[in-house]
């Protein structure tokens, strides 16, 4: 019989995450069952964030583990999202020993790409708002630098380790082509192409790209299009776009460098659209997230996000699978 493990289940925008407190297995195995989560049967979502005591009251230890890589990432803005509601509404309060008395609660994700705090508004025991700040992710992005490439006849920025591809550059490329579909076809070719090529200038086998462009269909500013690539295309299994977090970032940053952003002085909001409502009819309606940004001539010095939705989808225990979980090297 496979193990048993206390979870949370949750969703930023279709982007499924499971949370697990650490402790319950051995930290060499933590790898191979968070894997095993993400995967069929379990189908936990597209990250796992094992999550244990800081080393101060308010902090947490998160590492994370994704479908596109299945191994270790530095962070995940979307899991931070998940992570304020579930410290408020599930068994993870009592087990942080979070006091949610007050109207506004901070906690300090502690994540490889360094302090993640995430603030999170309190009302009648549930969290009505969450804003993860992520000025350290910015310097982890900015520290991997920002690249001019052109791949496939292609021109993009590497952000880090993101690919940031203008959905217009893409069309004159590729005319009647539509990009803001996902499912399968020349449009989800064309741009898994230039990803898979990425990947190779990167080394990397699993790689993100993030497609937007400034025709929105709602309150926004830029439309929003995840495109993130593996070989098993894990992430182009959700028929929906999901809100990214850290992908939100990437984006700013490069409209950023090419001082594209929606606001001349230096500091202001961006209004990010997640997809085409008009092509995709999303059930949740028009997402957005919500950024706030400052700047230092063409780079952004500070920079907070909230989704606009987050949902606990399920608590309780799960079965790990009994099968053997290879990981590659």
């Amino acid at each position: 019989m496979g193990t048993t493990l206390d979870f949370v289940k949750g969703h930023c925008g279709w982007d499924v995450v499971t949370l697990l407190p650490e402790g319950q297995i051995p930290a060499a195995d933590e790898l191979a069952v968070a894997v095993k989560v993400i995967s069929a049967p379990i189908d936990g979502g597209l990250e796992v964030g094992w999550m244990g005591l800081g080393d101060r009251p308010d902090e947490i230890k998160v590492r994370m583990v994704d479908s596109t890589t299945k191994s270790w990432i530095p962070m995940c803005g979307g899991m931070t999202q998940v992570i304020g509601k579930a410290l408020v509404e599930t068994f993870l309060r009592d087990h942080f020993n979070i006091d949610t008395s007050q109207p506004l609660l901070t906690m300090k994700l502690i994540t490889e790409s360094g302090e993640i705090p995430i603030q999170i508004k309190v009302r009648n025991a549930k969290a009505v708002g969450v804003t993860t700040i992520m000025d350290n992710y910015l310097h982890y992005l900015y520290r991997s630098g920002i690249e001019q490439l052109f791949l496939q006849g292609i021109p993009l920025l590497r952000v880090g380790n993101y690919a940031v591809i203008d959905v217009a550059v893409l069309e004159k490329k590729h005319p009647n082509i539509d990009f803001t579909r996902r499912n399968s076809g020349p449009h989800l070719q064309i741009v898994n192409d230039v990803l898979r090529a990425f990947g190779r200038h990167l080394s990397l086998d699993g790689v993100s790209g993030m497609m937007c462009d400034q025709r929105p269909e709602g309150p926004g500013q830029y439309r929003v299009f995840p495109r993130f690539y593996s070989a098993d295309l894990a992430a182009a299994r959700i028929p929906w776009e999901f809100q990214c977090g850290t992908g939100s970032i990437a984006v700013a940053m490069a409209l950023a460098h090419e001082r594209r952003l929606p606001f001349k002085t230096n500091r202001g909001e961006v209004l990010l659209e997640w997809g085409s409502y008009q092509t995709i009819r999303d059930p949740y309606g028009i997402r957005t997230s919500q950024l706030h940004l400052e700047l230092k001539d063409s780079r952004v010095t500070k920079a907070s996000f909230s989704h606009s939705v987050v949902e606990i989808l399920a608590e309780g225990r799960l079965t790990v699978p009994d099968y053997q979980c290879v990981i590659a090297a």
